[in-house]
């Protein structure tokens, strides 16, 4: 089954670990991979599944070598015997990083697939099963409140 949390609210990473907390708390195998994130959100220091080390220092330019961390983590994915998979900030990558195709391809996995981000991908979102949008009513950012460890990251 194919799980999308998406929008500009706050909540879709932290949906889709407890859904990942769920899983482990079951007795299955989960793998999470963070796209676009730097490797510092606090989250990381308490996970008791796998996690694909996102780039600490990188650019997320595609000239700068973020494509080569790309292309790694599309391996890992595609290798990955997880019975659930978490994509982060996944629907963010396409097509600029990774082209639809590719992405299709890769949730055709048999096993749970959790993808987060902004974006609709129409072609992604006519194979989900579950799509629950995520909408900002408020939030402390919009008066120049900068994000807090432990809430936020």
């Amino acid at each position: 089954m194919i799980h999308i949390y998406y929008g500009y609210g706050k909540g879709k990473t932290t949906a889709a670990l407890g859904l990942g907390m769920r899983a482990n708390g079951a007795g299955k195998s989960v793998s999470l991979v963070q796209f676009l994130k730097d490797n510092k959100s606090s989250e990381l220091k308490s996970l008791p599944f796998e996690v694909f080390p996102s780039p600490a220092t990188i650019s997320f330019n595609p000239d700068e070598g973020y494509q080569v961390w790309v292309d790694s983590a599309l391996k890992y994915i595609n290798d990955c015997k997880s019975s659930v998979i978490i994509l982060d900030e996944f629907l963010d990558v396409i097509p600029g990083f990774v082209s639809v195709e590719k992405a299709l391809a890769l949730i055709e996995k048999d096993a749970e697939i959790i993808i987060t981000g902004h974006k609709e991908i129409k072609e992604l979102f006519d194979k989900a099963d579950y799509i629950t949008h995520m909408d900002k009513v408020r939030h402390p950012y919009d008066k120049g409140v900068k994000a807090r460890e432990g809430i936020e990251y």
